[in-house]
């Protein structure tokens, strides 16, 4: 039996999902305390020496949230569907796998509902942080593996998250394919080749809202230990179509830090950007603001506020990580947040600029972050945010400023 229970504090202040800023007028409050509650459970069980079946079960409630379930509805042509972050009811695993196929040492399968994740779950992730998971597929996968290395082939389809109905065979949102390789460059390196195609699926009639025919192509490259500098560059470049539209975008993330393996604490220094295009003409007939294909928004990607995605966006970040002990991670980070064009939407809440104005400035971002491994069945971690509105948000949403706290235990169940 597998499966953890993870119960979470928060507090928002100035901002919540929907909206950012304090007044009556917006959807739901501003200042929610929430009690958010994730419990798994599920088994893996072997059914020959090379097939086995996952499975598990998730639910997902959230105690003190002034936001309501069609707040979660999006519509797309005569069609709508949930996606609803913090509650619902389902499975996160529930797939057959076959270990050695054909009889091919390192040739794999993988079918039916799972996260299908890579890497920093920049290009390809569920979004682990959030409630209700991100991204969760029903999908076929064939893995081949040699050595440290593999490549991914797979075709399958994005659920949607209602807390009313169970997904299974009923709607998918997007359906997606794609091929994601890992290749081993030194001993804590290596490169990850990929190529994604997303195709929404609700596209009703007219130009539905997630109407996409997109590819993302690109690689990452990382090594987390060479003579003491670590890196992560990822780039992606996008073609296609959305709506009536062609789509060519692109946008990358590049880190690199220090660290110092012989000092208390350990601590290593981060330095990096982040950059997604925007675009400089949203009325003609090509989309150049970059969206991630199956991406996550949520966690440790773009701030700990959540309120950024990797759309229209320059992010200069800063981060110090800090190891007091083996099972203890502190992490102090500033983020640097504009608009990589100001023709072009903030993309999270989908503002403009108004009355004329030109700023691209959003604000900055400070994160402290604590995780305690405090057994092998038992962490908790604590988060504090603060985001320092810049001149876009100032003077085109509202002119208030928004923090967040975290406080979460988790207990992981194994036997």
């Amino acid at each position: 039996m597998i499966g953890d229970i993870r119960e979470r504090f928060e507090t928002l202040d100035g901002m919540n999902k929907k909206a950012y800023g304090n007044t009556a007028l917006l959807i739901g409050n501003p200042n929610d305390r929430l009690l958010v509650s994730r419990m798994q459970l599920g088994f893996g069980y072997q059914v020959s020496s090379t097939v086995k079946l996952n499975v598990l079960g998730y639910y997902a409630s959230v105690y003190g949230w002034s936001l309501r379930y069609n707040d979660f509805r999006k519509i797309s042509g005569y069609k709508n569907y949930m996606i609803d972050p913090q509650e619902d009811l389902d499975f996160a695993k529930l797939n057959i796998e076959v270990q050695t196929l054909f009889g091919i040492h390192g040739l794999s399968t993988k079918i039916g509902r799972q996260s299908n994740r890579y890497g920093d779950k920049r290009i390809l992730g569920p979004g682990n942080w959030g409630n209700s998971y991100g991204w969760l597929w029903d999908l076929a996968k064939v893995s081949y593996k040699f050595d440290d290395n593999f490549i991914d082939v797979f075709y399958g389809q994005t659920k949607d998250k209602d807390k009313h109905r169970l997904s299974l065979f009923r709607k998918h949102v997007y359906a997606g394919a794609g091929i994601y390789s890992h290749f081993k460059t030194e001993a804590n390196g290596a490169i990850e080749p990929f190529v994604i195609y997303k195709d929404g699926l609700y596209t009703g009639v007219g130009n539905g809202q997630n109407t996409e025919k997109s590819y993302t192509y690109g690689v990452r490259a990382y090594d987390t230990d060479l003579f003491c500098f670590n890196y992560d560059l990822t780039y992606a470049k996008a073609d296609g179509t959305i709506k009536t539209k062609d789509y060519d975008a692109y946008g990358y993330a590049a880190k690199i830090g220090y660290r110092f393996k012989s000092v208390a604490w350990k601590p290593n220094f981060v330095v990096g950007q982040i950059y997604a295009s925007g675009d400089d003409d949203p009325n003609d007939n090509i989309v150049k603001t970059f969206r991630t294909p199956f991406g996550g928004t949520d966690g440790s990607l773009y701030g700990r506020m959540d309120i950024m995605r990797w759309s229209n966006l320059v992010e200069n970040v800063l981060e110090l990580h800090l190891y007091p002990k083996e099972n203890m991670h502190l992490k102090l980070s500033y983020h640097d947040f504009s608009l990589s064009d100001a023709n072009d939407a903030w993309t999270y809440y989908k503002k403009y600029n108004i009355n004329g104005n030109h700023d691209d400035e959003l604000g900055q971002e400070y994160d402290v972050e604590f995780k305690w491994k405090y057994a092998k069945d038992l962490e908790f971690q604590a988060i504090y945010a603060y985001f320092d509105a810049g001149a876009f948000v100032t003077k085109n949403v509202l002119d208030n400023n928004a923090q967040r706290v975290f406080l979460q235990v988790k207990y992981t169940l194994k036997n």
